[in-house]
């Protein structure tokens, strides 16, 4: 016997500006269920590796009032398309300490920073760069997954939808600045200004231009 399971999907707007409206409700909605509220303590964590996922060589902390960024010497090698990505190379990292000494600080500081939650934008793809940096047993990093929780909503509108966001992507939604792929911190900020956006349900009013 074959069971058939029908999948119920959203009615679409017709107009971009709807879309985007509705699409931004799903989404603040979503992040209202993790506890994350507008005016809440939030900080926000960026990378670039070696690799996919390869291990943190630059490592950006937004804590309320505060922004850290710290560099780390990997014991690897960093693949091709990481360098093509972000340029930095082994010697340039060489007098940097290893992340085995910079893990420790970060959580220090995100500790100084009192109950916050921790977002990312990849929070699996961190959680295994940072791994992949640290001795096994050593205590994950694992913020909140924004991309996962944008994912989430837009197949709900799209059950067949085969892509994943990007964080650049999201200017289809919301007012997203320019990224620097040469600094986890260009990433933590635009990362804080997309959350602070979908919290406030202040969506795109333009088709931004494709490129």
């Amino acid at each position: 016997m074959t069971f058939h399971q029908e999948t119920t999907m959203i009615e679409i707007p017709k107009t971009f500006e709807e879309q985007a409206a509705q699409r931004m409700t799903l989404y603040a909605d979503a992040l209202h269920t993790h506890g994350v509220f507008p005016g809440a303590p939030l900080a926000f964590v960026g990378v670039l590796t070696t690799g996919l996922p390869g291990e943190v060589i630059e490592l950006a902390l937004i804590t309320p009032g505060a922004e850290h960024v710290w560099r780390a010497q990997p014991l690897g090698p960093i693949e091709g398309g990481a360098y093509r990505r972000h340029g930095l190379t082994t010697l340039d990292l060489a007098s940097e300490p290893p992340f085995t000494q910079v893990y420790p600080h970060m959580l220090e500081v995100l500790q100084s920073a009192g109950p916050v939650t921790l977002i990312a934008w990849t929070g699996r793809f961190i959680t295994a760069a940072v791994a992949a940096s640290l001795p096994p047993g050593t205590p994950p990093l694992t913020p909140l997954d924004l991309q996962a929780i944008v994912d989430e909503q837009d197949r709900t509108l799209n059950p067949y939808a085969r892509y994943l966001p990007s964080l650049p992507g999201m200017g289809y939604t919301v007012e997203t600045p320019q990224i620097d792929p040469a600094s986890a911190l260009s990433h933590a900020r635009a990362l804080q200004a997309v959350t602070a956006a979908l919290l406030e349900r202040r969506s795109t009013r333009t088709i931004p231009p494709r490129w």
